[in-house]
C-alpha cells in the first residue's frame, strides 16, 4: 500500500502544477480598457483600438452629413471625422450632456473621433472576467458589442470599434472626409486676380460708333 501511495504522488504534483500553470496564463492575458459614459450607460473599449484621448474642442460642421456626424477637426494636422456615438445608437438621455472627450481611433489608414460624454478610468482586467453579451441588455445592436464586464454592481458594455466603423460607414464617412479636405486645399489657395487693360480710345469710339449704328 505504501508504494502505491508513494506512486501516485508525482501525478497529483504534475496534475496540480499543470492547474497552476494554467491558472497563471489565465491571469496573465491581461484586457485593458478604455471606460467612458454615454449618457446613462457606461461602456468601454479595448486600449489596442484607441490612439489618443482629447478633449473635445471645436468641430467643424459638414453641410448635408448624417445627424450622428459632428463635423471635422484637426487632430495634430490630420483631417478628423468627429461621430456622436449617442446619435449614432440613437441612446434616450435624461438630460443633455455635452460630449467632454473624443476618442480617436484609427480604421484602415482613417482617422475618426467618437464623442463621448466623458473617459472615465483605464482598466485592468482579466480576459476571462468579460462574458458573453445576454439578450436585451441595451438598445445598441449586439454585432458592435464584443462582451460585457460586471464589476461592483456595475455593467460595462465592450464596443468594438471596428465593427462601429463597419466597411459600409467607414467608406461614406471616408468620403466625407475626402470631400472637406479637397474643399479646405481650394479655399486654401491664393485666388488669380483678374487685370483687365485699359482699351484704346479709338477702339473703345469704334465700338460705341457700331453699337449706336445697331
Amino acid at each position: 500500500m505504501a508504494r502505491g501511495n508513494i506512486a501516485s504522488k508525482p501525478s497529483e504534483m504534475r496534475s496540480q502544477k499543470e492547474e497552476r500553470k494554467k491558472k497563471a496564463e489565465e491571469e496573465a492575458k491581461i484586457n485593458q480598457l478604455i471606460v467612458f459614459n454615454l449618457g446613462d450607460e457606461e461602456f468601454g473599449a479595448e486600449i489596442g483600438q484607441v490612439r489618443e484621448i482629447i478633449r473635445a474642442g471645436s468641430v467643424t460642421p459638414i453641410p448635408d452629413s448624417p445627424q450622428f456626424i459632428k463635423g471635422v477637426s484637426n487632430v495634430r494636422g490630420e483631417i478628423t471625422v468627429v461621430i456622436d456615438l449617442k446619435e449614432r445608437f440613437f441612446l434616450p438621455v435624461k438630460k443633455e450632456i455635452e460630449g467632454k472627450h473624443i476618442i480617436i481611433t484609427e480604421q484602415k489608414k482613417n482617422l475618426f473621433g467618437l464623442m463621448v460624454d466623458e473617459v472615465t478610468e483605464v482598466l485592468r482586467i482579466p480576459e476571462t472576467d468579460i462574458k458573453p453579451t445576454p439578450e436585451l441588455v441595451t438598445r445598441i445592436d449586439r454585432v458592435y458589442i464584443s462582451g460585457v464586464l460586471t464589476l461592483e454592481g456595475r455593467l460595462i458594455m465592450l464596443l468594438d470599434l471596428s465593427k462601429v466603423l463597419s466597411d459600409e460607414e467607414l467608406a461614406r464617412l471616408t468620403e466625407i472626409s475626402k470631400r472637406h479636405h479637397a474643399a479646405t486645399q481650394r479655399e486654401e489657395q491664393p485666388k488669380e486676380v483678374e487685370t483687365t487693360e485699359p482699351k484704346d480710345e479709338k477702339t473703345e469710339h469704334a465700338e460705341v460708333t457700331m453699337a449706336e449704328s445697331g
